[in-house]
């Protein structure tokens, strides 16, 4: 078996109240508990604010009602090296213009006709959800969407030139642009909204349920969104060799793994002074198709967490003991299976289910008051505990291309956690309808 142990060094990588509702409370046999409902019942189509006029909200309404379309790894990759210019172009169009144009001209075309549903569906979730969507935040995020749904209907109907494609792809940019803090700001709304729900002293089991599935929605959709958009924009970069656009043909996990273990152990090092050592096993020699950025927010996540347990259960002037990383592949295998095994004392089996919560943090209220005011969305200078979107995003990033993310402990000793990454990328998109 092979093996490596590492040392952590500290270093960075610049990486490629509640209005309208009202709360009812009731009594029940397990005691007092707060049920919400709308005051008055809201529509989508009569509710999109910020001044647009009644014609927008139609044609949102109408573009929400449209199905998304799912794509896939295989299917990105194979659009990015051009295997698919024969469904859009006839023979005569691929032989007079450069492969590279027509594959930009191509996926362009695809993006100007799904980004306007995508975002019109976002809208329409970000208008129906209970409570959270009174969030000065959350209405924040809803107007951005609005407003890039409408520059996106106002462009050309149909892209058939570079010209054309060279000016969608700057509109795009600047929609990328726009929208990377959305993840802080609907932050900032749950933030918002954890704390009327505690000033109202209710059972949040309630509120929580319908909260935590639309965020799962939005944020899993959101994760499309820019990966469709990242493609996109990649694809106009020069060449990087074993790239297509974002995803690498070759990413290896034990490269992906080193460097969240660096980054992790800044983290650690900044907070405590100090770090567990990690022992990496297993297919390290195993490279697949994947996109290394979702790949390295995962472990990032996942070691900084083992790493703050385990300092914080055994304390800061003891020998910590090693955190354990197994990447497990095989010929027969569908899945690609990485391991993070540490010593850090565990979760209780009550906190099981709330650590998939976005309203669940073990972190101080100071930390979520500074973290609401954090402007980027994961970079390594977030603190080791911030708002508890850590391991709910990791498990969107891993189930957006078929896989998952699984925690398993045992309290008082330690915790494992299993990451599952799809082989063949063959998976689609888990879309809501």
């Amino acid at each position: 078996m092979l093996y490596i142990r590492f040392i952590p060094r500290a270093r960075i990588v610049f990486p490629g109240v509640v209005n309208g509702w009202k709360i009812c409370k009731a009594i029940g046999e397990t005691g007092p508990h707060y049920r919400v409902t709308p005051s008055v019942k809201r529509f989508f189509s009569t509710t999109v604010g910020g001044g647009i006029s009644e014609s927008d909200r139609e044609l949102l309404l109408k573009y929400a009602e449209r199905p998304q379309t799912s794509v896939s790894l295989q299917d990105l990759m194979r659009t990015g090296r051009g295997e698919r210019l024969h469904k859009t172009f006839g023979e005569e169009t691929v032989g007079r213009m450069a492969a590279t144009e027509l594959v930009l001209i191509q996926v362009a075309s695809f993006l100007r006709h799904e980004l306007p549903i995508r975002l019109a569906h976002r809208v329409r979730d970000l208008e129906s959800v209970q409570l959270l969507s009174d969030m000065a935040s959350v209405k924040g995020v809803r107007d951005l969407y609005v407003r890039s749904f409408l520059d996106l209907i106002a462009f050309d109907n149909s892209i058939e030139t570079v010209e054309q494609e060279e000016r969608f792809a700057n509109l795009v940019e600047s929609i990328y642009e726009r929208h990377s803090h959305v993840l802080v700001q609907m932050a900032r709304g749950a933030y918002e909204f954890r704390k009327a729900v505690r000033e109202m002293k209710g059972n949040e089991y309630e509120l929580t349920d319908e909260s935590n599935a639309f965020l799962d929605r939005f944020y899993l959709c959101r994760i499309g969104i820019r990966v469709l958009i990242g493609q996109y924009l990649a694809l106009h970069q020069p060449p990087v060799e074993n790239y297509i656009g974002i995803i690498c043909s070759n990413t290896s996990p034990y490269e992906i793994v080193k460097r969240a273990i660096d980054d992790a152990a800044f983290m650690c090092t900044r907070r405590y002074g100090d770090a567990p050592e990690v022992i990496m096993t297993g297919r390290l020699d195993l490279t697949f198709p994947y996109v290394p950025t979702h790949l390295h927010y995962i472990m990032f996540e996942l070691l900084k967490n083992s790493m703050r347990a385990t300092v914080e259960w055994h304390g800061i002037d003891a020998d910590f003991p090693p955190i354990k990383v197994v990447i497990a592949d095989g010929a027969e295998n569908e899945d690609v299976v990485i391991k993070v095994s540490d010593e850090g004392g565990g979760i209780t089996r009550s906190n099981m289910k709330k650590i998939w919560s976005y309203l669940f943090t073990t972190a101080d209220s100071s930390i979520q008051e500074g973290m609401v005011s954090f402007e980027n969305d994961n970079g390594i200078e977030a603190p080791l505990a911030g708002l508890g979107y850590g391991l709910p995003i990791s498990r969107s990033y891993c189930r957006y291309f078929g896989g998952d993310l699984s925690i398993m402990s045992m309290e008082g000793f330690g915790t494992d956690a299993f990451v599952y990454l799809m082989k063949l990328g063959d998976s689609r998109e888990p879309l809501p309808m």
